[in-house]
Formats: structure tokens, sequence, C-alpha cells
């Protein structure tokens, strides 16, 4: 008999090729939690085989109750930009303990990096959708295997995110040009459909991978990598700039500089103490990967260890460029940043 799993988040950009890969063995049967059941994302969800959609919100503590009847398994990500990180550890917790009560035989949380602990405090490298996810993790770790095992997934900037918040610009000449605040830095990128395989690795192997964190990434590019490798793939002459971030969140904005990420979320404010600005967070965030060049700084991956449990994973940003045929044109795939 098939064993079910909950996916929240799963209409999402990380969720999607959880589904996807889980639904493509029969032993699972694959049930997405989301508030829009008539979204195009959730009917092309519920067309897969052994899909199916409970309608209700991450945040709402009836409908996750209902969502978790009869749930074998399950992988969790919250929404950071729309909760604000202290609504996330709050719900990253009680999502956990509801788990525990319904039955839930493994649990997935997906998290980031704990990038305020790696960086030794220091407050430029405090990003706030890192913090929350992070310090469930450390919660979760003084809990025990039993009667629930459980298992972290630490994910990173999406290499999707070439399409979109990190695409190059095409100047006259013909030259492609990406601008990014990493200086000498390194940005390990995560493969959307890694996540997939890494979650159903996770599910498949509970007696390697309970009480695992794992951190999945293809490689750590620095920016002369990413223009190297569009190069190589399209032909087409590349460069990389490193520019300041105010330029970056000017030129190449995730959301208005001044919003307070989660602001809008019931029960924060605008002028929520807790809650950081779209540039504090994300010039934070380049500091993070400026400082990890090399997968010798802040940020470090196993290469080898995902190499034995995601065989044939992509490896590069050249692999993934071919791959997916990367012409430097805009493709949309992460929500909006307040949530809506």
């Amino acid at each position: 008999m098939a064993q079910t799993v909950l996916v929240v988040g799963g209409a999402g950009a990380q969720g999607i090729p959880i589904v996807q890969a889980l639904s493509s063995d029969p032993k699972y049967a694959v049930r997405v939690l989301t508030r829009n059941p008539d979204s195009e994302t959730a009917k092309e969800l519920l067309a897969l085989p052994n899909v199916s959609i409970a309608t209700g919100d991450a945040s709402n503590e009836a409908d996750l109750r209902k969502a978790f009847q009869g749930v074998d398994l399950a992988f969790v990500n919250t929404n950071s930009f729309a909760l604000g990180i202290r609504a996330e550890i709050y719900w990253g917790m009680r999502i956990f303990d509801i788990a525990v009560q319904s039955g839930v035989k493994h649990y997935i949380w997906s998290a980031l990096e704990d990038a305020l602990t790696l960086s030794g405090y220091d407050e430029a490298c405090r990003v706030g959708h890192y913090e929350g996810k992070s310090r469930v993790t450390e919660w979760m770790k003084s809990k025990p295997q039993t009667p629930m095992k459980w298992s972290v997934l630490t994910t990173g900037p999406y290499i999707e995110m070439l399409h979109e918040l990190l695409r190059p610009t095409k100047l006259d000449d013909g030259t492609w040009v990406f601008q990014f605040p990493l200086k000498d830095g390194a940005v390990p990128f995560v493969h959307l459909d890694d996540v997939g395989r890494a979650v159903k690795w996770i599910l498949d192997t509970p007696e390697e991978s309970a009480g695992l964190n794992v951190k999945i990434s293809i490689e750590h590019a620095s920016g002369e990598q990413v223009a190297s490798a569009f190069t190589a793939v399209t032909g087409q002459p590349a460069r990389y700039e490193s520019v300041p971030a105010t330029q970056w969140l000017k030129d190449s904005p995730p959301g208005p500089p001044s919003y307070k990420m989660g602001s809008q979320y019931e029960g924060n404010t605008p002028d929520d103490p807790t809650l950081l600005t779209v540039e504090q967070n994300f010039s934070n965030w380049w500091n993070l990967y400026q400082r990890s060049a090399g997968n010798t700084g802040l940020l470090k991956t196993d290469y080898a260890f995902l190499d034995r449990v995601i065989p044939g994973r992509v490896k590069s940003v050249r692999e993934w460029m071919e791959k997916v045929q990367y012409t430097g044109e805009r493709r949309f795939v992460i929500k909006s940043y307040s949530g809506n």
C-alpha cells in the first residue's frame, strides 16, 4: 500500500519538482497543501499520477490538522518572505508538533544555512529568510528520532534564478553582462530538479537519512564561471561585473528596497523590529556569498556525498545551462516576495 506524503509548499518553486519526483514512484501517494486549489499550478500537479490536493493555509492550525490526517511522511517548506522571521520560527515548530501528533513517521524540514552563526554572529551576514528556517533546524536537533524520524534538507539560491533575479543584460554590441554583488565569492547554486531527487532519497532511505541535514548544491560558482559557462554554451560573448548591492537592488530588485519582508502577515506590522527590509536582507545575503568562494569559506557542501546519494546530478553551471538550453531570456520561477 502506498505511503501518503504531505508536501507543504508543494505548489511553489521548490515543491513542484518534489511532487513530480515522488509521484513517479507508485509507493508514494502525494498530497499537496495549497491555498488555491483552482490555480493552474495545482491543476497541473493534480494531473500527475498519485497526487491529490488538500486546500488550506500552512499557517492555520485547523487546516494543518486536517491536511495531516492519515499522512505517513511529510515535507514542509514554509514561506519565509510572507511570514517573517518570528512567525516562521513559530510555525516551523508548530507544524513539527502537529506532524508528531498526527502519527507521521518521517518528517523533512526545508531549511537554509545558519548564516549568522557561521559568520561568527556578524550582523552583516544576518539574512532574514535564512534565520527563521535555521533556528527551527537547531530546535529540531534537540528532538529524538522517535516517535517520528526527522531529516533536514538545506538548499540555497536556485540556479533557476538566472532566468529572473540574476538574469544578464544584453548590451548593444551583443555582449551579455552578469551583474552580481558577489566580488570574488561564489554561490553554491541549487538545481530545483535535484531538490526532488534529494527528497526522494531521504524518504527512500530512512535508515541512513534520519537525523541528517542534507545540504545540496550544484557547485560553488563564481561570477566569472557563470559568464564563461554562458559563452561556452551559447557561443555569445559574456562577462561578469561585480556591482554594489545597492545598484543590484535598484536594477534587479527582488522587491521594493524599503519593504519589510513579512509585514503583511497577520500580527506583523511595517514597523516590526524583528523584520528586515528587502535592502537589509539581500545586502546581507550577498555578503554571505562573498565569503563562500571555492567551497572553503562560510558555506560548504559535501559534493562527494551528493554524488553518491543523487547519482547523475547536475554538477556545474555549464551542465545546467546545456540541460535547459539557457539563453539569458526571462522566465518566471519564484513567487512574489510579499507572499501574494
